[in-house]
């Protein structure tokens, strides 16, 4: 199995976005500073466009039902712009991509993935 620094991944990524949300508001806005990091393709991935990510945000927070959110994706500069309709969408989104980038949601992520495909691959008799 590959070993990652997991401590290095995330102060990379820490560089690479900047996330500000806004209660009041209800938003959240993703800039992305840098792209060539480990782990950065689920960065561009989200930049791709405002339906791949509103369909992202309901598999990962709404268990695949629709999010009412306004998205504005800015592929020139680079941001994510989030404006919800509802507080507890806002709050877990919010959470998601603190997670994401401050936190050790990618490490989970590729750890239950080796997880599973290491019983297909594991030892051999």
């Amino acid at each position: 199995m590959q070993n990652f620094n997991w401590e290095e991944i995330k102060e990379k990524l820490q560089k690479a976005v900047e996330i500000e949300s806004n209660k009041e508001e209800l938003s959240l806005k993703i800039k992305i500073k840098e792209l060539n990091v480990e782990g950065a393709e689920m960065i561009g991935d989200m930049l791709k466009g405002e339906e791949e990510m509103k369909q992202s945000l309901a598999a990962f927070i709404n268990e695949n039902q629709p999010i009412d959110c306004d998205v504005e994706v800015n592929q020139v500069e680079k941001y994510i712009f989030l404006k919800f309709k509802d507080v507890e969408m806002w709050k877990r989104t919010v959470d998601l991509f603190n997670d994401m980038f401050f936190g050790d949601y990618l490490k989970k992520m590729i750890e239950a993935m080796m997880g599973a495909f290491g019983g297909m691959f594991g030892k051999e008799d």
